[in-house]
Order: C-alpha cells, then sequence, then structure tokens
C-alpha cells in the first residue's frame, strides 16, 4: 500500500518485482481489473500514479542547498560542522570551491573561523576544518 510519503517510481518499481513472482488465475485477475475504458495498460496506470504523486518524488540534492545551511547564534561550531558535512554527503557532485564557499557563507560572521577563512582562502575542506 503506498502511504503518499516515498518515491513513486520506486512505489512502482517494487510493485513490478513483486508481480513478477505472483501468478493469479483467471477469475481472480478479472475480478481486480478496473471497469471501462479508465485505463488500458498498467504503463497507463504507472503513468497517472507517478502523476498524481509527483511531488513525493525524491529529488536529488544539489550543491544548492548548502548554502541553506547556516550556523546559529547558540549553535557551536562542532554541530555546524556536523550539520553541513551530513548534507554535503548528500550531494553527489560538488565542487570543492562551492563547498568551502557554501560552508563560509553559512558560518557566523563575528566568529573567529569565518574572520580566519575570509583573511586567509583555503583551497580543501581538509585546510578550512584544520
Amino acid at each position: 500500500m503506498y502511504d503518499g510519503i516515498g518515491d513513486p517510481d520506486d512505489h512502482i518499481a517494487e510493485y513490478k518485482q513483486r508481480m513478477l513472482t505472483v501468478a493469479l488465475p483467471k477469475k481472480s485477475r478479472e475480478a481486480t481489473m478496473c471497469k471501462g475504458p479508465s485505463i488500458s495498460s498498467f504503463a497507463s496506470l504507472s503513468d497517472k500514479f507517478v502523476e498524481k504523486f509527483a511531488s513525493s518524488r525524491r529529488l536529488k540534492k544539489t550543491s544548492d542547498g548548502l548554502y541553506e545551511i547556516l550556523q546559529n547564534r547558540v549553535e557551536p561550531l562542532r554541530d555546524y560542522i556536523a550539520r553541513f558535512n551530513q548534507e554535503k554527503v548528500a550531494v553527489p557532485e560538488c565542487s570543492i570551491p562551492t563547498t568551502i564557499s557554501a560552508f563560509k557563507r553559512g558560518l557566523l560572521p563575528d566568529g573567529g573561523l569565518y574572520k580566519e577563512l575570509t583573511m586567509y582562502p583555503c583551497k580543501t575542506m581538509e585546510d578550512v576544518l584544520s
């Protein structure tokens, strides 16, 4: 049963996989068929299903999302770094300069690390975190 939360494409793929292992007798198949000309094929059903639940589709994360990670005023630097790294891992392709730029932009501007990164630009995240 689809709960409306997960990716609808994943649900269709899982359904197809399960149905490959199930053979229904002819009487059972006829009883579960849609009436009338509403749906002509499984492909049509799949398309309508995915269209209805398109908003539940998982989107690939991009480096743009890293710019939305901001250090809170009362948040320790260690916690901000952990949150940033957790999100960074979910971005499949992100350049080092973009990562560094987003990390720096999320820091509190009156913090020591922000001031240091402004004075001494880094080329790797290892340099940033050292």
